[in-house]
């Protein structure tokens, strides 16, 4: 018995210090690394130019399987991101994933707005921007239909182009972490909406919203994550997976980039305080975005932890629009973990592929889905 428990006791003494050697290597590595270097590696080819503005399609990777489905994917990004969230680094990538599952994937990128671009609205993306990446995509994959994938605010412009535009070659949407109804958030609807108020009278005098501004409140609302985060990440420079990704989501945070003043104004006015676009009072240009007007396929996933996008006003967006055929997840992680955290790959990633494969044959199915297909929530 006792040297069964001494043995133990120099197994675990060995396996510390390796790990002890492995945090010495891989902090010294970090310490001298280039950060931004490690996000965004998927090669990909831009189809069009407009402006800041370009649209990528990325290219099959090794391993991917040779089966292509009919229907191409564009993917959306929010504003404030760089669309690198998408691609943050090899096995945590869902482009990777997508493109591993067959997917034909496409990216929209906005560009880094500057001070020229203060007069930007949210007009500028629904009403021009959205519609030409979606042409751009469906002549170069030579595909009548496609299927957009939004994040936050990339769902909701995903959502508007549809409902403002009438886009009905809009076969398929994935909305993930878009809280689209404000009301729903209860109490704190009414603190947010003072503190839009406050925050609009600040943007008139600044300009564009500094992307470093974004990550400092960003920063804020989890206050614990961060101060335990960087201890978290010394017992964890061992794991070398562990570090990429602390890596990858640090760059996400760090690297915001300024949000147009008109379009945050809009978007502050319109979306949060009168709370229109849930209502279907919204309005791009002359253009009502209707969310009746939304047929597509739709499924709606939502972060378990998620304070920025709580489960109740991700999930409002279901009695909001028309569709039929729709599918909601409650999936584990916050804000940020729900869509690129260590869980996502098998929690949501997997969930959207197999969502997405059988909505992306060439031929409609005949069958559709019942009305607001309810899927239990994920296990932890």
């Amino acid at each position: 018995m006792l040297e069964a428990a001494l043995i133990g006791v120099e197994r675990r003494t060995r396996i510390e210090l390796r790990r002890a050697v492995l945090r010495f290597i891989n902090g010294f590595g970090w310490l001298v690394r280039d950060p931004s270097s490690a996000v965004g590696r998927t090669p990909y080819s831009v189809i069009h130019r407009d402006g800041k503005l370009t649209v990528r399609r990325y290219r099959a990777v090794p391993g991917s399987r040779r089966r292509r489905h009919a229907i191409p994917v564009l993917l959306i990004p929010p504003l404030m991101v760089k669309p690198f969230i998408f691609d943050l680094f090899p096995g945590r990538s869902l482009i990777e994933f997508l493109l591993a599952r067959g997917f034909r994937v496409y990216l929209v990128d906005f560009g880094e707005p500057d001070a020229a671009d203060a007069l930007v609205t949210l007009d500028d993306y629904v009403l021009r921007w959205i519609p030409a990446a979606c042409a751009a995509v469906k002549q170069d994959a030579r595909a009548a239909e496609l299927s957009l994938l939004g994040y936050c605010l990339g769902a909701t412009f995903a959502l508007a182009h549809v409902a403002a535009n009438r886009d009905r070659s809009v076969r398929n949407i994935v909305d993930i972490a878009a809280p689209v109804d404000v009301d729903a958030l209860g109490a704190f609807s009414w603190v947010l909406k003072v503190a839009a108020a406050q925050a609009e009278a600040l943007v008139r005098r600044i300009g564009n919203v500094p992307g470093g501004l974004s990550s400092a409140v960003f920063r804020a609302l989890t206050p614990g994550k961060n101060v335990l985060r960087y201890a978290d990440l010394f017992l964890n420079m061992w794991n070398r997976e562990y570090v990429k990704g602390f890596e990858a989501m640090n760059e996400w945070i760090r690297q915001f980039v300024d949000y147009p003043q008109e379009a945050f104004l809009q978007f502050s006015r319109e979306f949060v305080r009168k709370n229109k676009f849930v209502k279907g009072r919204m309005r791009f240009g002359r253009k009502l975005a209707n969310l009746r007007h939304v047929r597509a396929s739709l499924l709606v996933i939502a972060g378990r932890t998620d304070r920025i996008a709580p489960i109740r006003p991700v999930r409002a967006i279901l009695a909001a629009v028309g569709s039929r055929d729709t599918e909601f997840v409650v999936a584990p992680g916050g804000h940020m973990g729900v869509f690129a955290g260590q869980t996502a790959p098998e929690h949501v990633w997997r969930r959207i592929a197999d969502w997405l494969e059988p909505r992306s044959q060439a031929q409609r199915q005949t069958e559709r889905h019942s009305t607001d297909r309810r899927a239990p929530a994920l296990a932890r």
